[in-house]
């Protein structure tokens, strides 16, 4: 069946490829048939007689001018449908360029909000460390981990969700205000990516452009956020759904 699926491309590629040529002969090969009835039922001997060359003109333009007619209409056609499929192709370069160049500008947007994330941290003699950039969003994910989730226990399946939640709850009053700006700006362009990408292959190139700019923190906090956050679970959803291979890699 695979084979059969195959020859018929490869036959209708072949059609494309030399229409015009097939429709040449095929007049070529409706004249010499016309001509070759007439000369066979009918005396071959020139004539002088202007009344004998115009039944011959009515003969030839009675048989012929309707099936050269046909053809002229089915050419019209497939024509008009070339255009067609060559202007629907034209549309989708257009989508695909303008889907990559407003992903390279929200990528750059991106950077400059991760640039803006900033912790500054009393220790006990008092001094003070600041965390910026990508090592402030560490630190709010080392802070996520070690003084919220750290206290949720042990446990399995949903009955471990459900206790992180309240926990997730209480360190986005503590830290979420600094990082949201970067963290909302991922999160928008994996839904971005998610709804105007054209095709597998290109959504996971896209995502691995977005992943490529995150650190492993970036990534585990950002998938943190999709499940714990009630408006981003449906994002979350369809995103694996797409079964695309950075999805499986976003915790590493």
């Amino acid at each position: 069946m695979k084979n059969i699926g195959q020859m018929w491309l490869q036959l209708k590629n072949y059609l494309a490829l030399h229409l015009l040529v097939i429709a040449v002969l095929l007049a070529i090969a409706l004249i010499l048939a016309v001509s070759i009835n007439y000369f066979s039922n009918f005396p071959s001997v020139k004539s002088t007689d202007q009344a004998v060359w115009g039944q011959f003109g009515d003969y030839f333009g009675g048989v012929l001018n309707p099936l050269l007619s046909f053809f002229a209409l089915v050419g019209l056609m497939v024509t008009l449908r070339s255009q067609q499929s060559e202007s629907k192709k034209s549309e989708e370069r257009h989508d695909e360029a303008l889907f990559d160049s407003r992903l390279f500008q929200l990528l750059a947007l991106s950077h400059s909000a991760v640039s803006s994330v900033k912790f500054v941290r009393a220790s006990v003699n008092q001094s003070t460390v600041a965390y910026e950039g990508h090592r402030a969003i560490a630190y709010a994910l080392n802070r996520l981990q070690e003084e919220f989730f750290s206290n949720a226990g042990r446990g399995k399946g949903s009955e471990m969700y459900e206790r992180l939640i309240p926990e997730f709850a209480k360190w986005k009053k503590h830290y979420w205000l600094a990082i949201a700006s970067y963290i909302e700006s991922m999160l928008f362009l994996v839904q971005y990516v998610v709804e105007n990408a054209q095709g597998k292959d290109n959504m996971e190139f896209a995502m691995r452009a977005v992943f490529a700019q995150m650190s492993s923190a970036e990534k585990l906090l950002l998938f943190y956020v999709m499940i714990f956050s009630e408006n981003q679970k449906s994002l979350f959803l369809a995103y694996f759904k797409m079964n695309i291979s950075p999805a499986r890699r976003m915790m590493i």
